[in-house]
């Protein structure tokens, strides 16, 4: 198993810097894939200009990739599917055990919905604001709203944090709904992450916290003020949007993370989610 790096071309650097801490804690080889479009750059009709074309991709991509990154081969693009669609059926031959994607600029962000639905694995995923830094050790901060599909993180980081040394602390912002008491929604929201870490054995839980919101504050915002405070290094969350547009698809708490967030997103679809595609 690996950490499969989709690069964009104008930058191979920023989303391994990214990935690389999470791949060591995990003692997972770090590699790089690139999608590729064959059509578009040889006449389908001639098949052995296509090869021709895949293979001089594939070693100009091994030739640029950055230290540390293993060669994945190029995500072919195939018959015109939209260009989320190769990565994920990249990770999924390769049985990867994390995709990590840039969703800083064109394509990535918009399709970042399409992909997290798509993929059986966890998604890493930078946005507009990520903001490269000094390597540190590696630090998890996983958000729940207290409902049923949120704590879909917890099997989620089970599954690939279980037996690691990687911390988690959980996090739930509390942001009373209009006439509940601020006092009865946070021990509501402190009941759902006792069993929220009674759900993740083996995943090396260090705090709980449930925090209160500023104001005018929105629970993106206080995510990523108290990874801040706590040092984290990643913001983990369970999506659990519907339709085509972003927020729809990751919901809006993921939406406002992915546009905001300084810190890697580490993004959990819940069990059921239909498939992209």
């Amino acid at each position: 198993m690996a950490l499969l790096c989709a690069l964009p071309l104008p930058d191979l650097h920023a989303l391994p810097a990214a990935a690389r801490p999470l791949a060591d804690a995990l003692g997972l080889p770090l590699i790089g894939t690139a999608v590729f479009d064959p059509a578009a750059s040889a006449d389908p009709a001639r098949p052995a200009e296509l090869v021709a074309a895949i293979r001089s991709a594939a070693a100009d991509l091994e030739a640029m990739l950055p230290a540390g990154v293993q060669p994945a081969g190029l995500a072919l693009r195939l018959n015109g599917e939209p260009e989320w669609a190769p990565p994920v059926r990249r990770a999924i031959e390769l049985d990867a055990r994390l995709l990590a994607v840039d969703s800083r600029e064109g394509p990535g962000l918009s399709s970042l919905g399409e992909i997290v639905r798509a993929a059986p694995m966890p998604v890493v995923a930078i946005g507009p604001r990520f903001e490269p830094g000094s390597p540190a050790p590696v630090r998890v901060l996983a958000l729940t709203d207290g409902s049923p599909t949120a704590a879909a993180v917890g099997p989620g980081l089970t599954r690939l944090l279980a037996g690691s040394a990687v911390p988690v602390e959980l996090l739930a912002v509390a942001v009373p709904a209009l006439g509940e008491a601020p006092r009865e929604r946070e021990l509501e929201l402190a009941r759902a992450l006792e069993e929220l870490e009674a759900a993740m054995p083996g995943v090396q839980v260090v705090h709980r916290r449930v925090e209160p919101a500023r104001s005018f504050e929105s629970v993106a915002a206080a995510a990523i003020r108290v990874a801040r405070e706590s040092a984290a290094t990643h913001i983990a969350l369970s999506t659990h949007g519907r339709g085509r547009a972003l927020r729809f698809l990751l919901g809006s708490v993921a939406d406002a993370l992915v546009r905001s967030s300084p810190l890697p997103l580490l993004l959990v679809a819940p069990p059921g989610e239909p498939s992209g595609g």
